[in-house]
């Protein structure tokens, strides 16, 4: 069973997302600020965190890289009333695993819990924009070269099978190296595309234009080395 934080200061709010939640048999705890929502997740361990961006007592960013630090293998799943691409940068950079708008459907909320919980990520479509523009400041790091040419043959192709939602082990499988070997490519792809991990890594390469999701999967299913997602 899924174990899911909602921090957020509205109790009307926390209703819902809990009633949601529960509704799919998600054991669902609440906490009503960022302070008191660190504590529960130091007392707890949940799963999953759905935690308000924009909390009266704390910063939401900062919350989010604390509990990131603390506990990396918790999923954050943020709620924004914000379209901001600076925002969901931000977010993304402090180690938010997923990013929805506050008048997200329930049934997509729904959906992104999962997805966090399985190690992947959702961002509110309305936002895909925000995720595909390639900016000035990520064009500096591609300047002069062809598309991919930091990025070893084998490592574009560990990314790919990340931005899928592959498990280190499930890509050694797929590539006939060791759990371990698939350790050090991915360490190496954060370090060469200034990712705090595995989510964000995916994040950055779709930013800076080495993926292009449009045509991910028919290139992971066509691979004749690979097997078909």
């Amino acid at each position: 069973m899924i174990r899911v934080l909602i921090i957020d200061d509205y109790p009307i709010l926390r209703l819902g997302i809990r009633t949601a939640l529960e509704s799919v048999n998600i054991q669902v705890q609440e906490a009503d600020s960022g302070e008191q929502g660190l504590q529960q997740v130091r007392d707890t361990h949940p799963d999953v965190v759905i935690l308000k961006i924009d909390l009266p007592d704390v910063s939401g960013i900062d919350l989010i890289s604390e509990i990131n630090q603390e506990f990396p293998h918790v999923k954050i799943v943020v709620l924004s009333g914000h379209s901001d691409e600076g925002l969901l940068k931000m977010a993304f950079n402090a180690g938010a695993n997923s990013y929805l708008l506050s008048d997200t459907r329930a049934d997509i909320l729904l959906y992104a819990v999962e997805m966090s919980y399985q190690g992947q990520c959702w961002i509110d479509p309305r936002l895909s924009r925000s995720i595909l523009d390639i900016k000035e400041e990520d064009n500096s790091l591609r300047k002069g070269k062809k598309f991919g040419e930091s990025l070893t043959s084998m490592e574009m192709r560990v990314l790919k099978l990340m931005a899928v939602g592959f498990s280190n082990e499930r890509i050694a499988d797929n590539l006939h190296v060791s759990p371990g070997s698939i350790r050090g490519y991915t360490n190496s792809l954060n370090l060469k595309l200034g990712a705090q991990n595995r989510t964000h890594a995916v994040f950055r390469a779709i930013c800076l234009g080495y993926i292009n999701y449009k045509s991910l999967f028919s290139e992971i299913s066509g691979d004749e080395n690979l097997e078909a997602v």
